[in-house]
């Protein structure tokens, strides 16, 4: 059996959210020419290890060349070799100086209960167990869920101050949640500014005030949605062909679009009986959904570009944007068509 930390570097070296601060080097590793028995005798001391999920096969380098699976190890014959039956090929890795929240993600997309870190050159350095892995995904759903409505963390302990207000001063939780609420207000002052100078508009079309809560809330949810889905997969989508991802979102958007814009039709046709106002409603929530693309898709990779993180972000900012488009939309067709 070979020995995982010879090659596990120090910690310092790596940013404070990086893999390498949160693997462990602690686990069975075999070489490709011990046997299935070795392998055995050696798990048997299972309380040596933090996390038995799988045996890791390096080469005399220290390089990983296979992975065997606890399962599979008690299903083969005692005398073969683990190099004739470990995994070989498509092995997940991960390099420890990688966000944890990728990690992470990678480990879930791909169903592994361990994720192996090794370095540029293949080199095993340890593994990110199955506990670190869960707490990571709890860690960032919950900090992810805060962001989204605008509560924030500064120079104090982040989960501590997340988890419970009563263990931070008031003042430090209203901080917390100001910002981008402020952002929301300005956005709030600017949307009620544009809908001011659709006054005439909504002064021979009263009915069109109705249906303003409509426009914004369809816009604004198709664009949550495709954030989500964005936001998610620029966290572990590494080798995504974006153009086609692209293409595929707005195909997505242009069909809900469509399909909830001839439903308003029929609908608020039915309703009031005016082809024009019938008309106006259709056309506007299609464009505005179908603009749903911009907040929904382009904001995040807009602001990962910029070195801010998207699942912070996007969610108030999107709001904000889409909102504004929604209104300047919606009039804008009503001005055209009434």
């Amino acid at each position: 059996m070979a020995d995982a930390a010879a090659h596990q570097h120090e910690k310092t070296r790596w940013p404070k959210d990086a893999v390498g601060n949160r693997m462990t080097a602690n686990v069975p590793v075999a070489r490709a020419e011990d046997t299935i028995n070795e392998v055995r005798t050696t798990l048997r001391k299972a309380q040596e290890f933090e996390t038995i999920n799988y045996v890791y096969v390096l080469d005399g380098h220290e390089k990983l060349i296979g992975i065997l699976s606890i399962k599979d190890i008690f299903r083969q014959p005692e005398r073969r070799k683990v190099g004739e039956v470990c995994k070989k090929t498509s092995l997940v890795t991960i390099h420890p100086e990688a966000d944890q929240e990728r990690a992470a993600y990678l480990a879930l997309k791909n169903n592994l209960k361990a994720l192996p870190v090794v370095d540029r050159d293949h080199h095993f350095l340890g593994v990110l167990p199955s506990d670190v892995i869960l707490h990571i995904l709890y860690k960032e759903a919950h900090e992810d869920a805060l962001h989204r409505i605008g509560i924030h963390h500064r120079g104090v302990h982040h989960e501590r101050a997340l988890d419970n207000v009563l263990d931070i001063p008031l003042f430090q939780s209203i901080e917390h949640r100001v910002p981008w609420l402020g952002l929301g207000l300005l956005g709030g002052l600017f949307v009620a500014q544009i809908v001011g100078a659709f006054g005439r508009t909504l002064e021979q079309n009263l009915l069109l005030a109705g249906y303003i809560p409509l426009i914004i809330y369809m816009s604004g949810a198709v664009g949550m949605q495709t954030a989500t889905f964005v936001v998610r997969d620029l966290a572990i989508g590494e080798g995504i062909p974006w153009r086609r991802y692209f293409g595929k979102q707005c195909l997505a958007t242009l069909f809900i679009a469509l399909l909830f814009g001839v439903g308003l039709f029929l609908l608020t046709w039915v309703l009031h009986r005016r082809l024009d106002v019938a008309a106006v409603l259709s056309f506007s929530l299609i464009a505005a959904v179908s603009s749903s693309i911009v907040s929904g898709f382009f904001l995040p990779f807009l602001f990962q570009k910029h070195g801010v993180d998207p699942a912070n972000a996007t969610g108030p900012m999107g709001t904000i944007v889409q909102d504004v488009l929604g209104i300047v939309i919606y009039f804008s067709i009503a001005s055209l068509l009434l």
